[in-house]
């Protein structure tokens, strides 16, 4: 225990955290009901259609996806994400080309009540869904299941009605104006850890801009959140305060008062922990959407409230639940809530747990599409368990031709589920152009990654299969189900290996090892889902994926060291020396770097798509070997390589250092200076060889 963890434990006794509820009842409203219109036909009648609906509304009030009618604004499906926080009075979506549940969730929030979602679809669902094709399928191998599940949930397609102006809704409910009390109070207190879960649309994070703007004059108080728009309503309600990223305020040194972290859910574990050790003083709330599109709250309420309950500082956890945007019984968001699955949860508790009593399957998915509890189960399990599980996941689990679900049943329930996915069998050609960056293969994530970023092309033509997500029912974890439900994969498929891609902690690593898997691969950075570092581990089967995972294995070694100095420097991740340890157990010896082959690690670095902390070793040695054409660049990219490579300093550093705006800037800027060091030496080196695989086993 650290100086200041002992002082807090010293300061505040050990005490269960309080369950905070308002329970203000919210009156039923019907003027305030949202609606579903949908209208039916080919695309030019349906967008005739949908402008005679929203004909009479201000274009300001209309959020029209797709290509819309003067004098609509057109809006691109890949902009709504920025728009969150707007409301309207109607939203406009094409579904002609399939269904995109992500779009959906993000739009029934935007509506005010008394507005409307406008589904614009054609006579039938669509056929294809070439969204979830991924090699070497087509667009009609994959499923329709989710398309039938979601017409099955929409109202039947009717005639255009003309919307009117949705009323305004001024101020909140009486349920946030206690929480803001509540919160007020709390938060202008004792150091303590508060928690505010609600769905989307109740006004949580007014309530905390609320509650910041009631503290005394003086108390200083710092905002964070996956990124600044996404803290914009705190701002409206609260004013003007300083804006830090996670991964800096995180080892700042303590200076604040009051610690507001938005959508925390999206935000590392670790990360959020590390917050809460480094600033024992100060007053910390902790807000999140429990159902909302973009993924669940409940990983964050298993993980991270669990462990700040037994922190020295008392946790006390508030929940909003009438909405502020609409009535409280409103129709739309029950029909998305149930078709999109955003209220899924895991089968109540099991009792008589026997283990003779589970029973490992292979789920066929057109009964499982048509068994409601069972689909409730397997998917409350993946979205209980794992960070940002959207209805999008729902969507590939039941259609993606690529892939298979596994669960284990107790008593007819779904106690643990697994989503593989079959990828790898690439042609030579096709991972030749991978390793060179000059083609992206979608729904492939470990074979390019071996391909690309681990620069072994040779792992193109493996057939792989791939732990996509895995989960155990919460009241039966560390029983063995896990590691059942592997076996039964491992059984149920003969590709040349298995393989995970995921955020690694010291007890993940010890149970994929546990299972025949070896740790091949450290990712660049820190996961993005997870706060952990992000690993590949791979189970060989065949002689050809053998030799493959020792030449991994040695490259590990080799490279490991440098990645950890990279990734700390910058402050990305959290590795203490036993973690470490258990990264390093059981990889061979370091071996040096044929210079053939670190002349073609450089070159794939400064020509193709290799990162560089995939590539630090060889590019460090490169630059080491060639000082006179380090010394022939500009000073600023002089000091850019200097700050990144030699001090191991993170990214932000090296781009302030190198003179450029921007992380992503700097990182194109070492691309180039590294690129022109190569090009000022002679030619670029031929690619590495293309290792000749050994018959398959």
């Amino acid at each position: 225990m650290g100086d200041r963890e002992a002082l807090a434990a010293a300061r505040f006794p050990r005490a269960s955290p309080r369950w905070y509820h308002t329970d203000v009842a919210t009156p039923t409203d019907p003027d305030r009901h949202r609606r579903c219109v949908v209208l039916r036909g080919r695309p030019a009648e349906t967008a005739a259609m949908a402008l005679a609906c929203v004909g009479d509304l201000s274009p300001a009030e209309v959020i029209w996806i797709g290509e819309a009618p003067a004098p609509f604004t057109s809006v691109a499906p890949a902009a709504v994400r920025r728009m969150l926080g707007r409301s309207c009075d109607a939203v406009v979506i094409d579904l002609h080309g399939g269904p995109d549940p992500d779009l959906l969730g993000q739009c029934q929030g935007f509506i005010r009540g008394g507005g409307a979602l406008i589904v614009r679809r054609g006579e039938a669902p669509p056929a294809e869904t070439p969204a979830l094709a991924v090699y070497p399928y087509a667009a009609a191998d994959a499923g329709s299941r989710f398309a039938t599940r979601l017409a099955a949930r929409l109202p039947a397609p009717g005639p255009p009605t003309r919307l009117r102006p949705a009323a305004r809704v001024e101020g909140g409910t009486a349920e946030q104006a206690a929480l803001v009390g509540a919160l007020g109070a709390a938060l202008g207190g004792s150091p303590g850890l508060h928690a505010l879960l609600a769905d989307r649309g109740r006004g949580k994070s007014a309530a905390l801009g609320l509650a910041i703007a009631a503290l005394p004059a003086g108390t200083r108080v710092v905002v964070t959140a996956g990124q600044p728009e996404a803290a914009a309503e705190i701002f409206r309600f609260a004013g003007p305060r300083p804006f830090r990223p996670l991964a800096e305020l995180a080892f700042a040194p303590p200076a604040w008062d009051v610690i507001v972290v938005d959508e925390a859910a999206q935000l590392p574990v670790p990360l959020l922990q590390q917050l809460v050790r480094q600033h024992p003083e100060a007053r910390l709330a902790f807000a999140t959407t429990t159902h909302g599109y973009e993924g669940t709250g409940r990983g964050f309420v298993l993980r991270f409230l669990r462990w700040a309950e037994g922190q020295a500082r008392p946790l006390t956890v508030h929940r909003l639940r009438a909405p502020i945007r609409w009535a409280a019984d409103d129709p739309l968001e029950a029909r998305l809530f149930d078709a999109l699955l955003l209220d899924a949860e895991p089968c109540p508790p099991p009792t008589g747990f026997r283990p003779e009593d589970v029973v490992a399957c292979t789920l066929d998915r057109t009964a499982l599409a048509a068994d409601e509890p069972r689909l409730r189960d397997f998917f409350g399990l993946l979205v209980q368990a794992h960070y940002r599980t959207t209805p999008g996941d729902l969507h590939r689990l039941l259609d993606a031709p690529n892939v298979e679900l596994h669960a284990l049943l107790l008593h007819d329930r779904v106690v643990a589920a697994t989503l593989v996915a079959h990828e790898g069998g690439l042609p030579p050609d096709l991972a030749t152009a991978i390793y060179h960056g000059r083609h992206r293969l979608r729904g492939h994530a470990l074979a390019e990654t071996l391909v690309c970023h681990a620069g072994r092309r040779e792992a193109g033509p493996l057939r792989m299969v791939r732990s996509v997500r895995i989960a155990t029912h919460p009241a039966l974890r560390r029983l063995g189900l896990g590691r059942r439900l592997i076996d039964h994969v491992h059984a149920s498929h003969a590709p040349d290996l298995f393989g995970t891609l995921f955020g690694i902690t010291p007890e993940l690593l010890a149970f994929r090892r546990s299972a025949g898997y070896r740790l091949v691969r450290l990712g660049a950075s820190r996961g993005s889902r997870t706060g952990e570092p992000a690993a590949v581990m791979l189970r060989p089967v065949s002689a050809a994926s053998e030799a493959l995972v020792a030449r991994l294995e040695g490259d590990l070694a080799r490279d490991l060291p440098l990645q950890l100095a990279l990734m700390r420097g910058g402050g990305e991740v959290l590795v203490d020396a036993g973690f470490e340890a258990a990264l390093l157990a059981g990889l061979p010896p370091p071996r040096p770097l044929p210079p053939d082959e670190a002349d073609a690690i450089v070159a794939n670095y400064a020509f193709g798509p290799r990162t560089l902390e995939a590539a630090a070793t060889a590019v460090a040695a490169w630059l080491a070997a060639h000082p006179a054409a380090v010394a022939a660049l500009p000073a600023a990219d002089q000091a850019l390589i200097a700050t990144r490579l030699t001090a191991h300093r993170g990214w932000e550093e090296a781009a302030r250092a190198g003179g450029q705006p921007s992380v992503p800037a700097a990182m194109r800027a070492m691309r180039r200076a590294i690129r022109a060091a190569v090009e000022a030496v002679g030619s670029p080196p031929p690619p590495v060889p293309f290792h000749a695989a050994p018959p398959v086993v």
